[in-house]
């Protein structure tokens, strides 16, 4: 779609260089030596993984973020140019080191994390957004601000999240909030700032610590994922997507209408309220790296919402769920690269899913 990069998203919060252990076997005991295949680094963290892909959509994304003067800060801003990203307001601060994941990716699915988060645990608001909070308003031409991670970012949770959150909805930009890093049912993390959200993503296990249910994705049933989004629709939320792994995605939007209109500014007008879909995931075609998929899976969400934002259109919540399952598995499949947001219509017609048991 020519001219879909007018718009923008702003990206901000956790970052860090993901280094991967790549074919790395189980260790057999906690102390056992245990091999892998080389290493991999590549940026990580909401802000720079999100902004990444968006980049390689040819989405115009901007990113703001902490990061130290050393050799992995120094990485992720190469990789966040190469990928088209404006860093012009990453903040580089000597007296901090850059956060550093360390990924075991093991032989026939799944990984390992372990993680310094560094600069991301002394981020704060008027570090990343300025004194006045006021780089909404250096940025006009972004009308989507996307936060990720505040569980593992103790200064930007509960009523700092709310306060940037707020100044973001001043500056009339949709807010867009991905919970990755929940492990325990803290609701008071975002619980505030829900009301100013207009996309929540989180995968199926920490939508259900965040809400204190006792479900998994084997045994999850239509039912409780629905009311995995409920606890986020009812604390305001205008659209929440959950990532249900092997078995694709949920979608549903907020039954009020007014909510809907108000948390989009209005620029989405005739987007349904009280919606719910569930779609099948796509087939990858090689050998699947997991890492980074749920960030993906919201650069092609963000990327489909920009696209409804720059044409003044309803959203569509079956084509929301297909581009952001798309970009997710285009992203973790080996055989393949992230294209242009042009190309993924074509994709999305050319690629089979998988089967789903919602679905």
């Amino acid at each position: 779609m020519a001219g879909v990069d007018r718009y923008g998203v702003l990206c901000c919060g956790l970052s860090c260089v993901d280094m991967m252990l790549m074919a790395a076997e189980r260790p057999k005991t906690l102390e056992a030596i245990t091999s892998f295949d080389g290493t991999k680094q590549e940026a990580g963290g909401s802000c720079s993984n999100t902004s990444r892909v968006l980049g390689s959509l040819q989405i115009r994304v901007l990113a703001s973020t902490l990061l130290g003067d050393d050799p992995h800060g120094k990485e992720l801003l190469r990789q966040l140019n190469e990928n088209g990203v404006n860093t012009d307001h990453v903040v580089i601060d000597p007296e901090v080191n850059t956060s550093l994941a360390v990924l075991p990716v093991f032989k026939g699915g799944g990984r390992g994390c372990y993680v310094d988060l560094g600069a991301n645990s002394v981020a704060t608001p008027e570090i990343l957004l300025g004194d006045k909070l006021d780089l909404f308003e250096r940025v006009p031409f972004c009308k989507v601000f996307h936060f990720g991670y505040p569980h593992l970012m103790r200064n930007l949770q509960g009523e700092n999240l709310d306060k940037m959150f707020s100044a973001a909805k001043r500056a009339s930009l949709l807010v867009s909030l991905d919970i990755n890093g929940a492990d325990k049912p803290e609701p008071s993390v975002i619980t505030e700032a829900l009301r100013h959200c207009f996309f929540v993503h989180a995968n199926l296990e920490e939508a259900a610590f965040v809400s204190g249910a006792s479900i998994d994705e084997e045994t999850a049933t239509m039912e409780d994922v629905i009311s995995l989004g409920d606890f986020f629709l009812s604390r305001g939320a205008g659209v929440v997507s959950i990532s249900i792994g092997a078995h694709g995605a949920y979608l549903a939007t907020n039954a009020d209408p007014d909510t809907v209109g108000k948390l989009s500014e209005g620029n989405l007008k005739g987007t349904s309220a009280g919606l719910r879909v569930f779609r099948g995931p796509y087939m990858p075609e090689g050998t699947i790296n997991s890492t980074g998929a749920g960030d993906a899976f919201v650069a092609g969400a963000l990327a489909y919402t920009v696209s409804c934002l720059q044409r003044n259109t309803a959203l569509d919540p079956n084509l929301l769920l297909d581009y952001a399952l798309i970009s997710a598995c285009l992203h973790i499949d080996a055989a393949r690269s992230v294209p242009t947001y042009e190309e993924l219509s074509v994709i999305l017609s050319q690629t089979p899913r998988l089967p789903s048991k919602f679905c």
